[in-house]
């Protein structure tokens, strides 16, 4: 499950870096991607949370 969620990327993770690094926190490519992965699955859990109450 968690793979087909971090399949679909519309923010690089260069611009990610450029958008951290701008508002003080230095990361590398790969620290990007994970913060990126772990936003969209916050995004997604948060969505399914929201329109699944009873």
């Amino acid at each position: 499950m968690a793979k087909r969620l971090l399949e679909k990327r519309s923010i690089a993770p260069e611009q990610a870096m450029k958008i951290l690094i701008k508002n003080g926190l230095e990361v590398n490519e790969n620290q990007a991607k994970i913060i990126l992965d772990f936003l969209r699955i916050l995004a997604k859990l948060t969505v399914n949370q929201y329109f699944n109450k009873d």
